[in-house]
């Protein structure tokens, strides 16, 4: 049976193949689902689209590895304007 991965998480093994220290320490692959990427797509602001990473070391089989999930960036929530009484709310249709 195929390992089927989590939505948005990954793996990075120790590179057998890195020759040069330009090459990467680490590779992997990270599955993420297409109504995330869609929703982070669509959030987006700009041409950049801001995903979060997270990572964990980790020994699986004998290996170090880097444990990843994607998620959506943190984002502080600004600080809610109070509601003068004397103002009318223009959400409320009466």
């Amino acid at each position: 049976m195929a390992f089927i991965p989590k939505p948005n998480t990954g793996t990075l093994w120790p590179n057998k193949f890195k020759n040069s220290a330009s090459h990467p320490d680490k590779k992997g692959d990270l599955a993420l689902d297409k109504e995330f990427l869609k929703d982070m797509i669509r959030k987006s602001e700009s041409d950049l689209v801001k995903i979060s990473i997270a990572g964990w070391v980790k020994d699986i089989n004998g290996q170090d590895c880097l444990s990843i999930a994607a998620s959506e960036p943190y984002v502080k929530k600004e600080e809610a304007k109070p509601v003068r009484q004397d103002e009318p709310d223009e959400d409320v249709p009466f």
